[in-house]
C-alpha cells in the first residue's frame, strides 16, 4: 500500500505561519540591538565628560539601531561619534607640524570670536605677529599690546585680553610686545576615552539580553 500525502496551502498560508513564528523572534533581536546601544550610548557619553570634554563632544557620540521603522532578527547598530577627529583621543596620536605647531601660551586668550585662537586667525581678526627665535629655546610668536602708564613702569602688563591687544594692534596707548605662541616640532595626544571597552563589555551581553528579551514573547 503506497501512502500518498499532499498539502496544499492556502494562498499565503504557509507565508503567514512563517512571519508568526519568525516575529517575536525579530522583536526580541531589534529590542536587544536597542537596549545594548543605549547603553553604549550612555556610558560612553559618561566616559566623554569624565575626560573633560563639552556638551558638544558627549552629544556628538551617536548609536543608531538598523532597520528603522520596523523590526529584524539582523539588526544592527552604529556607533560613531560627528566630530571627525575624535578617534584620537580614543587611541592617541602625534600630530606633527608642518614645519612646525603653534600652541596658544596660557596667558594667550582662548578664543577669538566663537573659534579657537590660532595666530592665523588672530592675523585676520586682530593684528600682525612677530617671529622671536631663541638660542635653545622653542621659537615664539608676539604680538603687541596696549598697557597703562603704570603697568609700562612696573613691568606687570596684567592680564592679555582681546581688547588690549586689538588697541595694540592699532598702536593706540603705550605698546608692549607679549608672547603667544611657541612653536613645536610635534605634540602628543593621549589616550583620552575607553569607547571601544564600553562596547566590547556591551556586545558580550547581547546573548544575555536577547534570551531575556525572548522570554517575555509568546511563542507557540
Amino acid at each position: 500500500m503506497t501512502l500518498k500525502l499532499l498539502y496544499r496551502a492556502v494562498k499565503g498560508e504557509f507565508e503567514q505561519a512563517l512571519r508568526e513564528k519568525y516575529q517575536p523572534l525579530a522583536e526580541a533581536g531589534q529590542e536587544t540591538i536597542q537596549e545594548i546601544a543605549d547603553q553604549i550610548k550612555t556610558a560612553a557619553r559618561q566616559d566623554i565628560a569624565s575626560a573633560g570634554f563639552s556638551k558638544r563632544w558627549q552629544n556628538a557620540l551617536r548609536a543608531d539601531v538598523y532597520p528603522k521603522g520596523k523590526v529584524s532578527l539582523n539588526a544592527a547598530a552604529l556607533i560613531y561619534h560627528k566630530i571627525p577627529y575624535a578617534d584620537v583621543f580614543e587611541s592617541g596620536a602625534t600630530i606633527s607640524g608642518k614645519p612646525l605647531l603653534w600652541l596658544p601660551l596660557k596667558s594667550t586668550p582662548k578664543k577669538v570670536g566663537r573659534n579657537r585662537m590660532t595666530p592665523d586667525r588672530f592675523m585676520q581678526a586682530i593684528g600682525p605677529l612677530q617671529l622671536v627665535r631663541r638660542a635653545g629655546g622653542k621659537p615664539l610668536l608676539f604680538g603687541k599690546m596696549s598697557v597703562s602708564k603704570n603697568q609700562a613702569a612696573s613691568g606687570d602688563h596684567g592680564n592679555v585680553t582681546l581688547a588690549k591687544l586689538r588697541k595694540g594692534a592699532a598702536k593706540t596707548g603705550i605698546i608692549r610686545a607679549v608672547p603667544l605662541f611657541v612653536g613645536v616640532d610635534s605634540v602628543r595626544l593621549r589616550d583620552r576615552f575607553s569607547i571601544n571597552e564600553i562596547v566590547d563589555r556591551a556586545v558580550d551581553r547581547i546573548g544575555e539580553v536577547f534570551v531575556q528579551k525572548l522570554g517575555n514573547k509568546d511563542i507557540d
